[in-house]
């Protein structure tokens, strides 16, 4: 039986609780802005970075912000992360998508 990249999941010990944002833009289709894609770096997963997408009227934090503060660490309300992979050819790309019903900014303490 062969085992399909979209059956596997990631295990809840490798996600983060919170994530550092490194990049904030626009989620747009066909012109449409659909919410804000964060970009962030996972660090238990030898920081690779991972764009969680989400679906709101404004960001919980802008580029500029991001820029000044120069750091932020958000948390995600029903984060979902998944593997994809693509062949074409003999080449095959592989990468991680993601989604969730909110982001909050947390504060720095």
């Amino acid at each position: 039986m062969a085992i399909k990249i979209n059956d596997l999941v990631l295990p809840i010990t490798k996600l983060e609780s919170d994530y550092q944002v490194v990049q904030v833009t626009k989620w747009q289709k066909d012109g449409e802005v659909l919410g804000w894609n964060y970009e962030c770096i996972l660090p238990k997963l030898r920081f690779e970075k991972v764009s969680v997408k989400v679906a709101s009227e404004f960001p919980v934090i802008s580029n500029e912000d991001l820029g000044k503060e120069g750091m932020a660490i958000i948390t995600f309300e029903q984060l979902t992360i998944t593997p994809w992979g693509r062949a074409n050819g003999h080449f095959i790309s592989y990468g991680l998508t993601a989604s969730a019903k909110s982001a909050t900014l947390v504060n720095k303490k």
